[in-house]
Order: C-alpha cells, then sequence, then structure tokens
C-alpha cells in the first residue's frame, strides 16, 4: 500500500512539474489592453464632472435670463 500511494504522489509530482515546464506562462494584460487603466478612469471622471458643471451652469444661465 505504502509503495502504491508513493508511486501515486510521485507520478502526480511529475505530472505537476511537466505542466510547468512545458506550459507557456500566461501573458499578463497591461493597462493600455483593459478598461480598468488609472489614467484613463481619472481623465473619464474629469471629463464627466466638467461635463456636468457646464450642464449645470446652461441651466442657471437659462434660468436667470427667462
Amino acid at each position: 500500500m505504502k509503495k502504491l500511494l508513493l508511486g501515486f504522489g510521485l507520478a502526480t509530482a511529475a505530472a505537476y512539474v511537466l505542466r510547468y515546464r512545458l506550459v507557456a506562462p500566461q501573458p499578463h494584460p497591461s493597462w493600455e489592453e483593459t478598461d480598468n487603466d488609472p489614467e484613463d478612469l481619472t481623465r473619464d471622471l474629469a471629463q464627466r464632472a466638467r461635463e456636468a458643471e457646464g450642464a449645470q451652469a446652461s441651466e442657471e444661465s437659462e434660468t436667470t435670463t427667462s
């Protein structure tokens, strides 16, 4: 029984080693290839804030001229 378990353990270890050695590493996406680029998020938020301020300013100017 011990030999069977030892053989199974060695075969499993060998399979993991072969898998680790033979499989190409997965590339990590760069920030440019994702939607999570911190610079894009801050620019997007800043643009939204400017648009909201512009819309608010135009609404205020419409109400004061009416």
